[in-house]
């Protein structure tokens, strides 16, 4: 009888190492699912946080394109030659003319 208390013994510990087995392989195929789970989340974020980066990059980059065409156009219209600067001209004239009138006006002008 006692081999059979024996056998029964070896036999519920077996039973037990194979229901604890199966635990531990059920718990490592949901931690594995959890994983895969969480890796998906993080290339799923990975995609957005790049795809907002890229369009925000391309939106920066045509407003930089933009002021530099403006800034260009500007200067092209400031070296476009005479009557470019209109304001500049004008007081540059006044300057002009008011040194002709003080030459002309001088005691010490002598005609021809």
């Amino acid at each position: 009888m006692e081999r059979r208390t024996s056998d029964a013994a070896v036999a519920d510990a077996m039973n037990r190492v194979l229901a604890a087995e199966s635990e531990a392989a059920a718990a490592i195929a949901t931690a594995q699912s959890e994983a895969e789970a969480l890796i998906e989340a993080a290339r799923s974020r990975r995609r957005q946080i790049l795809d907002t980066a890229r369009r925000r990059t391309s939106r920066l980059h045509a407003r930089a394109q933009a002021r530099l065409q403006a800034t260009l156009l500007e200067l092209e219209g400031a070296t476009a030659g005479p009557g470019a600067d209109t304001e500049a001209l004008r007081a540059l004239s006044r300057k002009a003319l008011a040194n002709i009138v003080r030459r002309l006006t001088a005691a010490e002008h002598e005609p021809g």
